[in-house]
């Protein structure tokens, strides 16, 4: 166990708001040079799973991953059937991968640094019991780790623990992988890409997105 060396630090840029995913997927049936239309695949039962979000476009990356295809912005050629899907000024973050680019990710890369997010944990007698991940953390947690203590991972040393009661708390990497382990919907977008790539080539289908907070 690494024991943190503490001081006072200021939290920067760190937003409460929720961000939620929209957009579609699109193919091209006919080939390079064919225009892009518009799926039935849904991203509706998407939920709000940042590390996937920061993985894939780097959007809400508190796990620090190196983001596939951010911030290329809403394709020139995209469907008119897509674009009509009220895109307004309070979206950001349009972007777009091809399944190409998902079919090359490493899933057992691990992230570059370790998770802003401090990992909670319940000790049972069976071993630690993962709770939750967060960017801020109550009274329990500053009366181990001190009052003015930085509430981001990323201050601290991989390993780092904190530990009050049954509750642990613990500063560590994610892997690519973890970006899909919590949500069984976006589980199923990426396996439907897979399925068109099959079919049309991987560079004929593409997940368009952008976000709202």
């Amino acid at each position: 166990m690494v024991v943190a060396d503490i001081e006072p630090s200021r939290l920067r840029g760190w937003s409460d708001v929720s961000t939620d995913i929209w957009g579609g997927v699109e193919i091209r049936p006919h080939g390079t040079g064919s225009p892009w239309e518009l799926t039935d695949i849904s991203l509706r039962e998407v939920s709000t799973i940042y590390d996937a979000f920061g993985l894939l476009f780097g959007v809400r990356n508190f796990a620090g991953f190196e983001p596939v295809a951010p911030g290329r912005g809403l394709p020139d050629d995209v469907s008119a059937s897509l674009r009509a899907r009220h895109f307004t000024e309070r979206h950001h973050d349009p972007t777009w991968v091809s399944w190409a680019e998902v079919a090359r990710i490493d899933w057992s890369a691990p992230s570059p640094r370790v998770d802003d997010r401090i990992h909670v944990y319940d000790l049972t007698a069976e071993g630690p019991r993962y709770r939750s991940k967060a960017t801020r953390h109550g009274r329990s947690w500053r009366e181990v780790a001190g009052e003015h203590a930085d509430h981001r991972g990323s201050s601290y040393p991989e390993g780092t623990e904190w530990r009050s009661g049954n509750v642990m708390w613990r500063v560590e990497r994610l892997s690519n992988s973890d970006a899909l382990q919590r949500d069984p919907a976006l589980r199923a977008v990426l396996e439907g890409m897979r399925e068109l790539a099959e079919r049309h080539g991987e560079d004929n289908v593409r997940l368009v997105v952008w976000f709202d907070s």
